[in-house]
């Protein structure tokens, strides 16, 4: 692999070629190394369980520890691995659709390095998949999710999930979404349906989600919901989720714009291209914004 692994257009994306094999597992890594092998191995054996021929691109972000060479050491040792890296610290939305352009599969299921969701929802999301539907979501927010967290932990995840709650409710008034868990980190989809959707997309960031949401609502592309199991074994810092919090301010003025710009419907290709260098002059516009608060 070349050193730095940069997003193909859509021409040469091998997303836009028939499938070369079933399953497609995409996962961003940023400083992921304490627990990364060991998580590797755990996804690695599971799929090797469940039958189907698959692929695992994971992408590393511009990492400031060890990730990048523990990955290149299971890139050599596992055929089913590859390893893409990011020039920088791009953010996850470039990370997984980097990884989404690149993949082969004929279903496409994206997840977080942490493995929080259960090994058992990613067999979920794919049979859904397999059975017809084009976009799945694994949704924290439905009666029969389940979290499993230890005592450390229970405040800061109550915080977190009543956190999500309201995040998404303001994120369904701005865009007029349904769903009411659109930063999950588990999403499977058709290669069909991360075709259309994925050619349209334009954030690098955290909140990418809402543009797939946005795109499949305009392309009429239904959403399947399955529960999920979440464990947690990590805290983040107050520091970051303040920081995560206030970045993601730009981040939606960026997002409304292109939408009310347009940027989400079915363009011809020149058009497209003109989109994303509306979209870049829209990122800097709220990038200043934020600064100037």
């Amino acid at each position: 692999m070349s050193m730095h692994d940069l997003p193909p257009s859509e021409s040469d994306s091998p997303l836009m070629r028939r499938a070369s094999t079933h399953l497609s597992v995409v996962v961003g890594c940023y400083n992921a190394a304490r627990h990364l092998e060991r998580r590797m191995r755990q996804l690695l054996a599971f799929l090797d369980g469940i039958g189907r021929e698959y692929e695992v691109l994971i992408v590393e972000d511009g990492s400031l520890d060890d990730s990048l060479p523990i990955l290149r050491r299971l890139e050599a040792e596992v055929p089913s691995i590859t390893v893409l890296h990011n020039p920088r610290n791009m953010g996850k939305g470039y990370s997984i659709r980097n990884g989404i352009l690149n993949s082969r599969g004929k279903y496409i299921i994206f997840t977080d390095v942490d493995m929080t969701y259960s090994m058992r929802n990613v067999l979920s999301v794919l049979e859904r998949l397999e059975s017809g539907a084009p976009l799945v979501v694994g949704n924290r927010r439905l009666p029969e999710s389940v979290y499993v967290v230890n005592n450390a932990l229970v405040k800061y995840v109550y915080r977190r999930h009543r956190g999500g709650q309201a995040f998404n409710a303001l994120v369904r008034l701005v865009f007029g979404l349904a769903t009411r868990d659109t930063q999950s980190g588990l999403k499977g989809f058709s290669r069909a349906a991360a075709a259309r959707i994925f050619s349209h997309l334009y954030t690098d960031g955290f909140l990418f989600d809402i543009e797939i949401f946005i795109r499949s609502r305009t392309l009429g592309i239904p959403v399947a919901d399955v529960p999920v199991q979440l464990t947690y074994e990590d805290d983040v810092t107050t520091v970051q989720q303040f920081r995560q919090l206030f970045s993601v301010i730009p981040e939606l003025v960026h997002i409304k714009m292109l939408e009310l710009r347009g940027a989400y419907k079915s363009r011809e290709r020149g058009a497209a291209d003109e989109e994303k260098q509306n979209a870049e002059s829209d990122k800097a516009a709220a990038s200043s914004w934020s600064q100037g608060r």
